[in-house]
């Protein structure tokens, strides 16, 4: 049966006539192929097979439909007796609705009733104390402060309330107001007077009264800004150019002489500018930043609840902000005059500063950095401008010159004087102008083959390069001179910035290189008392008048030269000395090793060597003429001279008690005691004297050469030994002590 119904169901869905009005949407159409008679009769086959197809559903389902009717039936008697059991419910929620709203509405009366009641008790209980302060107000006499209280809570419980209508306070109240304002006025002219007068017992007075009615703010920001905006119109007022021109006018009318108007007006208007702003800042300003450091007093003392700690300084800080913009918006003519005389304005600024001698109050330089920068540009063109003009048509500076660019830096250095910053700024412009000198001078510096020549006259170059050389040294003393005479004046980090720029200045450099001229002609001449014949000289010297060497003479004879021809050139005493010294440690220290080296070298030599030890110092007297001076090298002089007179054994004992001479130097010095087997250390290396000097300013470290000299005894030992000879020299076994107290030395 199933399977029937179904196919029933599938044959009309697959039907394509039928089919179509499955489809809510589809409308019966007329236009088929089927005629009208055809399409109904077709559909009610149709609706006959769906008929049957019911009917057999029905037989089939008989027993299940009737059950089911029956079931309705007990549902419908059961919605009966929901039914009516909801109507009970309903009534008797309204008959609950009705005794709630009762007593609610009762009670929501009474609420009414009660708070009215209260506020009404309220309205007689602020009344009550209205009436008692009022009447209280009223015995009150010459007590600002008191009065303050009163009519503070007076307002304090008229604002609670709205009393309008209760007539018996409608005069009490107006009163009131009318009170609190005139004691307002009272205290604020008072206050107004006081900062005038500079009355500080009525300022506290009024500032009582101002905490008492709780408008102490208020009021100070109202002073403050009435303060600031009257500054403002006197601040526009003295930069203000065509005022300025006016009183100029009327003040050089009928003096000035046709012709020069302009100028002096132009230096009238100047004078006049300036004057009005040393007039704001001593009068004005000074006036205004008093009276706010009073109120700031004030409020400490009070104690005053609140941010009044930073009155004064913001008070400042919004001064300095309306001047900058006051100035900003001037002129020209005015912002130029600023710029030009800046330090002015600075010193304005410090000296109301100083003279108000408050700790919250300090410039503050980003309001002014505007002009700063423009007046420290401006400076540094005028300190470069005479630099320049110094090196536009000339080789080498005069005196006037060099005395107008140093004028120009002192007066550079002398216009910051009250300004640490400024004066730091300015020093390190000061600085730029000598390091541009100093540029200048050595790009003219000559630096040809022939700038160091010692043999002919000083050449043009050489004579060049020294009147640069000391030009740049009285451009560096005068300008220490100023810095010496405006010590106590500038700040110390002013003074060094401008020390510093001056230690490039110096005649060394040149100076040096006529000194490596005058060692390599000094190192030739002591390389010939090698060649000394009296040095071998077998005959004893004793009882005999001997003097110095040749080559010493020479010697004597070329340092004197040079130091009066060349040298003398130079006017810097510091360079020259240290140049003096260069050359002498290089003699002395040169001397010392040819004396420690010469061989073969008798008992004549020794003594003739001595004296030479002795005349060198009179040979370089023209240098050094305190030959202590040297240090070490002196002293290192005076040991070989000690040296030259004793034995080995001698010269052994002398060492290891302490001596000046470095190990190697000595033990040098020992080979020419020693036998003609007993090579010396260049010898053996198969050097002459000139590469032995070379490898000696080389290779200073004592342990590289007291290595050398290991060499030559160790070859002396292989010697001995493949010639199996019986005996060392007598030198050999204090050479190899002193080898080995050398290298413990280098251990300590």
């Amino acid at each position: 049966m199933k399977m029937e119904a179904k196919d029933v169901c599938v044959e009309i869905e697959n039907d394509e006539f039928y089919s179509k009005f499955l489809n809510d949407s589809i409308k019966p159409l007329v236009g088929e192929n089927l005629s009208v008679t055809d399409q109904v009769t077709k559909l009610a086959q149709g609706i006959e097979k769906l008929g049957k197809s019911l009917e057999k559903q029905v037989l089939a389902k008989h027993n299940d439909l009737l059950t089911q009717a029956s079931h309705i039936s007990d549902l419908e008697n059961t919605l009966e007796s929901v039914q009516s059991q909801v109507q009970n419910l309903l009534r008797g929620a309204e008959k609950l609705k009705e005794r709630v709203h009762t007593p609610y509405y009762a009670l929501e009366n009474q609420t009414i009733m009660l708070e009215r009641v209260q506020t009404t008790c309220n309205l007689l209980r602020h009344a009550s104390k209205i009436l008692t302060l009022w009447n209280k107000l009223r015995t009150i006499k010459d007590n600002p402060s008191k009065e303050a209280i009163i009519l503070f809570d007076l307002n304090e419980l008229i604002g609670d309330y709205d009393f309008q209508g209760i007539i018996i306070l409608e005069e009490i109240l107006s009163a009131v107001n009318q009170r609190r304002n005139e004691l307002l006025n009272e205290s604020t002219n008072s206050l107004q007077s006081s900062l005038l007068n500079g009355d500080k017992a009525k300022l506290l007075q009024c500032f009582r009264v101002f905490q008492n009615l709780q408008c102490t703010e208020e009021q100070i920001k109202k002073t403050v800004d009435n303060m600031l905006n009257d500054l403002k119109k006197e601040i526009n007022s003295a930069l203000n150019v065509q005022m300025v021109s006016i009183e100029v006018k009327k003040s050089s009318s009928g003096r000035v002489a046709p012709g020069k108007a302009n100028i002096m007006n132009a230096q009238d208007f100047k004078l006049k500018l300036w004057d009005n702003i040393d007039k704001l800042f001593k009068v004005d300003i000074y006036n205004s930043c008093t009276k706010v450091i009073m109120l700031q007093t004030v409020m400490n003392e009070l104690h005053a609840i609140g941010n009044f700690r930073t009155i004064a300084k913001k008070f400042w800080s919004d001064l300095c902000l309306v001047f900058s913009n006051e100035l900003e918006k001037s002129s020209l003519t005015v912002n130029q005059s600023v710029e030009i005389d800046y330090p002015k304005l600075l010193k304005c600024f410090n000296d109301l500063l100083s003279k108000l001698k408050c700790k919250d109050l300090e410039l503050n330089r980003s309001c002014l950095i505007k002009w700063e920068n423009s007046f420290l540009s401006k400076s540094l063109g005028k300190l470069l401008e005479p630099v320049r003009s110094i090196w536009h048509l000339n080789q080498v500076p005069t005196m006037d010159q060099i005395d107008n660019a140093v004028r120009v830096i002192s007066e550079a250095l002398s216009i910051s004087l009250g300004d640490k910053q400024l004066s730091i700024s300015l020093a390190n412009s000061v600085a730029k102008s000598i390091k541009q000198m100093n540029v200048e001078a050595e790009q003219r510096l000559s630096m040809d083959n022939d700038v160091a020549q010692i043999i002919e006259s000083p050449t043009s170059s050489q004579q060049k390069n020294a009147d640069l050389c000391n030009s740049l040294y009285y451009f560096s003393t005068q300008i220490k001179r100023v810095l010496l005479n405006m010590n106590s004046m500038l700040p110390q980090e002013s003074v060094q910035i401008v020390h510093n720029s001056l230690k490039d200045i110096s005649s060394l450099p040149v100076l040096l290189m006529f000194a490596e001229s005058i060692k390599n002609s000094l190192y030739i001449i002591l390389m010939t008392l090698h060649d000394e014949p009296d040095l071998i000289r077998a005959d004893d010297p004793i009882g005999k008048s001997l003097s110095c060497s040749p080559y010493m003479k020479e010697l004597q004879q070329f340092v004197s030269r040079c130091k009066d021809i060349y040298l003398s050139m130079y006017n810097e005493k510091p360079a020259l000395n240290e140049c003096y010294m260069n050359i002498a440690r290089s003699c002395i220290e040169r001397f010392i090793y040819h004396i420690c080296n010469v061989r073969p070298l008798s008992k004549f030599g020794r003594v003739k060597l001595q004296i030479d030890c002795k005349y060198l110092e009179v040979a370089l007297s023209p240098l050094v003429s305190d030959m202590t001076e040297i240090g070490d090298y002196y002293r290192q002089l005076k040991a070989l001279h000690l040296l030259l007179e004793k034995t080995p054994q001698e010269i052994a004992k002398s060492q290891s008690e302490g001596a000046s001479l470095p190990y190697s130097m000595v033990m040098m010095f020992l080979f020419s005691h020693a036998g003609h087997q007993l090579l010396a250390p260049h010898t053996c290396a198969g050097w002459n004297i000139q590469k032995l000097m070379q490898w000696l300013d080389t290779h200073r470290s004592e342990k590289e050469r007291l290595d050398f000299v290991a060499g030559a005894l160790q070859r002396y030992q292989n010697h001995i030994r493949q010639n199996q000879i019986a005996s060392y020299d007598e030198v050999y076994p204090v050479l190899l002590q002193m080898l080995e107290d050398g290298r413990n030395s280098l251990r300590i």
